[in-house]
């Protein structure tokens, strides 16, 4: 028997609750995980899962044996990466979790790049807006707007977004440009609607420091953020959204930017990885290639700011 195997799966199922869903996330048969678990628990002599048709529990055996499984697995992860060194040559499959924001502007773009820069290396993206529990789900990496909450996890920021406003420059030559927020109540405004709690969105602003907080008075609101930027290219209005999703309509010369010393930090973007001493080289490369993307963003459309200087 393949003791180091057999430990490893056991512990995808801890960590997933389930045998099938261990099973999906080792690409592997059911039947497969159930026989190694079977085994382990042979050899050792001792109950790990205590499982019926409904539920699984890990009995005090089982948990020991998975904190010290753990440790033993993440020692020889780290041995062999020591010992291989530079060596080691990113390959086998990563699985990644992406915002549609996200992909759909910068990564999905940039992908191949990627792919061909590392031809041993199988990358499957799963585009969602939704909170994904990543030992559950077998993602190897997130990249998401927010803060980390799970300590267990590492986050590396790659980029600080913005609240931004824009608006098409066929209608600031119509109705001008305001200047400060309190210019926009004089403006055709067109507000975002949050889509998971239907709730209007504020417009926030920042200024040395100072922030405040507009609700902007729109006749129109839409809860999807690419609609919002075609109808604001069309001449509809003044909108505000996150730097990230305007980005390419400003490059493209479809949006202006305004209000551009009242810009106001958004949460972050980050790349979240497991925590481990010995990071997986193709979760490493993968992290890199995203952190080095992101250092092209602008803020709006405009070229980067030299290295040192501020956005706001």
């Amino acid at each position: 028997m393949d003791r180091f195997e057999s430990l490893r799966i056991f512990c995808r199922v801890v960590e997933t609750g389930s045998f099938s869903r261990a099973a999906r996330n080792l690409d592997v048969a059911n039947a497969s995980v159930t026989n190694h678990v079977a085994r382990l628990e042979r050899h050792l002599g001792v109950r790990l899962l205590n499982r019926t048709t409904r539920t699984l529990s890990v009995t005090d055996d089982g948990r020991d044996c998975y904190e010290r499984a753990k440790r033993l697995i993440g020692d020889l992860l780290e041995l062999e990466g020591t010992l291989r060194g530079a060596r080691v040559t990113p390959q086998g499959l990563l699985r990644v979790s992406v915002p549609s924001v996200v992909n759909r502007n910068y990564l999905a773009p940039a992908i191949a790049k990627f792919q061909s820069r590392y031809p041993e290396l199988s990358l499957k993206v799963f585009v969602t807006d939704q909170v994904v529990n990543p030992i559950e789900e077998g993602m190897d990496v997130l990249v998401r707007i927010g803060e980390l909450k799970d300590s267990s996890m590492v986050a590396r920021k790659v980029h600080q977004p913005f609240w931004a406003c824009a608006a098409s420059p066929a209608f600031l030559r119509r109705h001008g440009v305001p200047k400060t927020p309190e210019d926009l109540a004089r403006f055709p405004c067109l507000g975002f609607t949050q889509p998971t709690t239907s709730q209007n969105v504020p417009w926030a602003f920042s200024k040395r420091g100072k922030a405040s907080v507009y609700m902007p008075t729109a006749r129109i609101w839409m809860n999807h953020a690419d609609s919002l930027i075609q109808a604001a290219g069309a001449g509809g209005g003044v909108i505000q959204l996150l730097s990230l999703s305007i980005n390419p309509a400003v490059a493209a010369g479809s949006l202006t930017p305004v209000l551009e010393d009242w810009l106001a930090p958004a949460a972050p973007v980050s790349v979240i990885y497991g925590h481990r001493r010995q990071v997986p080289a193709k979760v490493r490369v993968f992290v890199d290639f995203v952190a080095a993307l992101f250092s092209e963003v602008p803020v709006t459309g405009s070229k980067p700011p030299s290295r040192g200087e501020s956005w706001l």
